[in-house]
């Protein structure tokens, strides 16, 4: 190949803010999206080629890099390439890039797994644990619905489908009908759940209906498999991919329909590092492919909801249950009105005893809610009234009994719990003889859901009760094993967290226990009441979802809160209209754009002086943006790091982007990052 003829490749490198070039050998294939080995002075580093151009651009700004030429004055060459993404996906990740603030660098090693050398190895035999073939029956919404999703896509082109579909009315059929449209296109499909508690269902249903082997893509899948799987996918050896948030960025060539189940969930958002949300990444992945997206949901998001108001999304309704059973009824139980010595026990009300009894009876199976984990909130002292905390974090240590550990739930921090209050000093106790005598006694305050299945087991000690939190789906396949027990009917009640309340098709649930239906309806966040409404809504969807009738019992202080009338009655569309038309006078989404920054540091005055610098800046008024705050976040201290917070707030997200992206690059000089570190989080939906 002669100099004219050759080509090189523009890499991007960490820590480097410009892509630099390098040679491609004639003897190696190298593509957009390809991982590339260079080097830089002696170092030997990965890239990524972003673009690749004739070799006389580069010799024509050769002397503006001087760095990239070795002493004879050549261009360094590419020494080893290997597929990493496809050419197609870095529009996406351009977009990302800049809607977000970041470098393209952090958008690609976020993207993209660690690369592993994997080993064919025989398929591990699947062993299913559901399996609800094609429905004898359809309703005529989900026909409908089914049509318009299988006429998208024939139609090859971007379209956003909202599917509202209450509860149990078949929402995984329309998606099934429109992969199996997809893959007689010769297509590919992507879909997305907001919990890994999910993919046994969704695996096993789809492998059964679609008799095709499925890519999963998630946490819990093993780094070698994960990798595998990429390369599968990438290949075209895989049709069909179904993952967690990050599946959002899986190597899919020729995708024609992107799927995202219960899409207002909040665990589409990144929470750390890159903080792109899953949902809205998938939207635009659908528009740079001109494919379909349906988003499905029982209680849509805000966003969704007005972007179907404003003719940007298509509305798709599924408003009765797929079964001939009616959706459950609620029965409000009001704890301010039962004695204490009245309740069976500190959590369970007489009636929720009842109606577990009764489905004892009936050999039937309970789901109980208590979105808390742990045996106790917190453990106090009774003498100096100390609360145990964590030393790293502005945040009481949870007791959790099974372990007889207090444990901190946002930095893991653990200890043992002592056995007399270790701060206090009662001089009224004290004994020459004894000095330990002067420690308080610690007691438990508050419950989890370690202390729900205490009493329950108290109050039906032959009943057999499972839980479900992220204290007990540590181990691989552990999510599979829990659901496979009620699945099964080797146990008759479930306790568990949220993770519970997501999706779940168990057809021998008929009731459901919502222990305190007030836990995080207080919290100092604007989204506070649309979670909870989500959170009861998608909870109490549990019950009846065969063919008996379900019944749910929620139990609450506030039996009037607005938020908890509208779960109990259904009214999601006027609860929705009135949550966003108060949000619409303040200037919060859907009618607004937030950006939310976290300024950081383990010296409490650094944190506040460098949040008063930075709100000065942010003030000008050349920025025309409305600035709120600095204050202390809700959690200030976590990890031994003073937190304070600065809300900016404007009606365009393009000048929000630019303001990231500015101090983006403004972090890359600080010098000492222990001290300061600076988050970026566009829009947020955690304001904690």
């Amino acid at each position: 190949m002669s100099i004219t003829e050759a080509q090189f490749a523009s890499v991007l490198i960490k820590g480097v803010p410009t892509p630099l070039n390098y040679l491609i050998p004639n003897t190696q294939i190298c593509e957009v999206g390809n991982e590339v080995q260079i080097t830089i002075g002696k170092r030997t580093v990965t890239g990524w080629v972003v673009d690749i151009k004739p070799i006389s651009e580069a010799i024509i700004h050769k002397s503006k890099q001087q760095k990239l030429f070795d002493n004879n004055h050549d261009l360094k060459t590419i020494l080893s390439a290997s597929n990493g993404f496809l050419k197609e996906q870095l529009p996406l990740f351009e977009w990302i890039s800049n809607y977000y603030g970041c470098e393209l660098i952090s958008v690609i090693e976020t993207a993209i797994p660690k690369r592993l050398k994997t080993k064919q190895r025989k398929q591990k035999e699947h062993k299913a644990i559901f399996t609800y073939e094609k429905p004898a029956r359809l309703s005529t919404h989900q026909v409908a619905a089914i049509e318009a999703s299988i006429g998208s896509v024939k139609k090859a082109e971007f379209q956003a489908t909202l599917l509202y579909g209450v509860t149990g009315s078949g929402k995984t059929e329309v998606y099934l009908s429109a992969i199996e449209s997809c893959l007689e296109e010769q297509g590919a499909a992507l879909v997305i759940i907001p919990e890994i508690a999910l993919s046994p269902q969704f695996v096993d249903r789809f492998i059964s209906r679609l008799n095709i082997p499925i890519a999963v893509l998630h946490s819990e899948v093993g780094p070698s498999t994960r990798w595998r799987a990429w390369e599968n996918l990438m290949s075209g050896k895989i049709k069909v991919a179904l993952g967690a948030r990050s599946a959002v960025f899986a190597p899919i060539p020729n995708l024609k329909l992107i799927i995202v189940d219960e899409e207002h969930e909040s665990s589409y958002k990144q929470s750390d590092g890159l903080r792109y949300h899953a949902r809205d990444v998938a939207v635009m992945r659908a528009k740079f492919s001109s494919c379909p997206i349906i988003l499905g949901s029982a209680t849509p998001s805000f966003e969704s909801l007005a972007n179907v108001r404003d003719k940007k999304y298509k509305l798709l309704e599924l408003p009765e249950r797929a079964t001939s059973c009616p959706l459950p009824q609620i029965e409000i139980v009001n704890l301010r009105e039962i004695r204490s010595k009245d309740m069976p026990s500190e959590n369970i009300s007489p009636q929720l005893k009842s109606a577990l009894a009764n489905a004892l009876k009936n050999k039937e199976q309970a789901v109980i809610l208590y979105n808390r984990r742990g045996f106790a909130s917190y453990v106090q002292c009774d003498t100096c009234q100390e609360v145990l905390s964590c030393p790293g974090c502005s945040l009481p240590l949870t007791f959790h009994q099974t372990r007889n550990k207090l444990l901190c739930h946002m930095c893991d921090y653990s200890q043992t719990l002592p056995e007399k209050c270790p701060s206090c000093w009662n001089k009224e106790v004290v004994r020459i003889e004894d000095q330990n005598s002067n420690h308080g006694n610690l007691f438990h305050r508050g419950s989890g859901t370690e202390k729900v299945v205490d009493e329950i087991s108290l109050l039906f000690p032959e009943a057999k009760i499972i839980r479900m939190d992220r204290d007990t789906v540590g181990k691989k396949d552990s999510y599979r094993e829990i659901l496979s027990a009620m699945k099964n009917k080797h146990a008759d009640i479930l306790v568990g967290t949220q993770m519970i309340a997501k999706g779940h098709d168990l057809p021998g649930v008929t009731l459901v226990g919502i222990v305190d239906a007030d836990v995080g309806l207080h919290m100092p966040d604007f989204r506070s009441s649309e979670r909870a409404y989500q959170l009861i809504t998608q909870a109490s969807g549990r019950a009846g979802r065969g063919d008996q009738v379900g019944s749910v019992i929620l139990q609450t202080r506030e039996p009037k809160h607005p938020t908890i009338v509208a779960a109990v009655t259904g009214r999601f569309k006027a609860f929705a209209r009135y949550e966003i038309d108060n949000r619409a006078k303040l200037g919060y989404p859907p009618e607004g754009k937030l950006l939310r920054l976290i300024i950081s540091s383990p010296n409490r005055t650094s944190a506040i002086d460098a949040s008063t610098q930075l709100k000065e800046y942010l003030s000008h008024p050349s920025h025309g943006l409305s600035v709120l705050g600095p204050a202390a976040c809700f959690y200030e201290r976590i990890r031994n790091r003073y937190r304070w917070h600065i809300i900016l707030k404007s009606a365009s997200s393009r000048d929000l982007s630019l303001i990231a992206k500015k101090l983006s690059a403004w972090k890359r000089t600080i010098k000492d990052k222990n001290e300061l570190r600076l988050a970026i989080d566009i829009d947020p939906v955690d304001m904690l």
